[in-house]
């Protein structure tokens, strides 16, 4: 995937995690100023603690493109 591809579907799962009611206002201060990693560890912390709100596929074709190392948060979640 290309960079606007991961860009925007990073986004998409922010989107699809606030409309569960998750706050994920820190994590969206940091994808509007383009840090983009930081964005994705909210993601994925999110995605661990609240299963089957996003596409397992998705978040992990996000974390292979942006080869997030996640066992931190594999082993706190």
């Amino acid at each position: 995937m290309d960079d606007k591809e991961a860009i925007d579907l990073l986004e998409k799962q922010i989107v699809t995690l606030e409309k569960a009611g998750i706050d994920m206002s820190g994590d969206r201060k940091f994808f509007y100023v383009g840090e983009w990693d930081l964005a994705l560890e909210g993601v994925y912390v999110a995605y661990k603690k609240h299963p089957g709100i996003l596409d397992a596929a998705e978040v992990m074709a996000l974390v292979e493109d942006f080869r997030m190392d996640t066992s931190e948060f594999d082993r706190r979640y």
